[in-house]
């Protein structure tokens, strides 16, 4: 590491640097990174290059591809290449298809005490989750025998804090439905600092978790009646695609449902699943 006494303003990131970290991380983490985001990249890394006290970009490549010294540099190379737009009940028809056709679907089956599985992976600050909480919360209310929990995933630590602290800005009340706001949310009393917090009851529902989608190996030990994993698919090319969606069919009860978002979809890819609704898919 270079003493901060010796820095100079960062230079640029050099085309074979981009080359090689773009492929550690389509190896690593299955996004793409084309060369037009050559310059994206260039801008997040700059607080890390300040941090370590690297001067060029290709110190900083030669140190985070190195795997005895950049090992611990990895999980903050994912924090600067990961976006985390999220927002309460985001494409709305999602839901009011849960709603409306899954959950009544499933109860019909359901036997004394079974529990409705949700996954909700790729969850970044936990606003889908949580939605999908108030959700299943408010037809359990309509219906007494029906019961559920919610696990959620993220490769992004720091979003994943976030996450379980279920604290979101004010503004954010305006994605949730009105009949929702009163039952689920608390607000902050601090005039300077408006909030709203998740209450307890929804929160205790859901469980976050750290997990990479390439991993080879989810280790999961149970299986979903649901998934939801929207806007994340269009990061990753066709194949990766593909390897994803294998492991959640896997992991997927008979009959269940995956649900993408709506520019996402499984034409042409062969994974056992049926078009139920745009970007709604059940296992057969």
């Amino acid at each position: 590491m270079i003493e901060t006494s010796n820095i100079r303003k960062t230079d640029e990131l050099q085309e074979a640097d981009f080359k090689r970290l773009s492929q550690f991380i389509y190896d690593n983490y299955g996004i793409n990174l084309y060369p037009a985001k050559r310059i994206l990249l260039q801008s997040r890394l700059q607080k890390r290059l300040r941090i370590l006290g690297f001067s060029t970009y290709k110190q900083y490549c030669d140190f985070v591809l190195n795997e005895k010294s950049g090992s611990d540099e990895f999980q903050e190379l994912v924090e600067c290449i990961t976006t985390n737009k999220t927002e309460f009940f985001r494409e709305i028809k999602a839901f009011d298809f849960t709603n409306e056709i899954i959950l009544p679907e499933y109860i019909k089956s359901a036997t004394d005490n079974q529990l409705f599985k949700v996954w909700s992976a790729g969850a970044s600050t936990g606003k889908e989750a949580y939605s999908i909480a108030m959700m299943l919360k408010d037809f359990s209310e309509k219906n007494q025998v029906f019961n559920f929990n919610v696990s959620a995933s993220d490769i992004s630590i720091e979003v994943l804090k976030i996450a379980r602290m279920a604290i979101y800005p004010m503004d954010d009340l305006i994605e949730i439905p009105v009949n929702y706001r009163q039952k689920y949310l608390l607000k902050s009393k601090d005039k300077n600092n408006l909030r709203i917090r998740i209450v307890p009851e929804i929160r205790e529902k859901v469980k976050f978790f750290w997990l990479n989608l390439l991993s080879e190996e989810y280790k999961l030990k149970e299986k979903f009646d649901l998934i939801y994993c929207r806007n994340t698919m269009i990061y990753f090319d066709r194949a990766t695609q593909k390897n994803i969606v294998e492991k959640f069919v896997d992991l997927l009860n008979p009959n269940a449902y995956l649900v993408l978002g709506q520019s996402e979809s499984l034409i042409n890819l062969d994974v056992g699943m049926k078009q139920m609704a745009p970007s709604i898919y059940k296992k057969v």
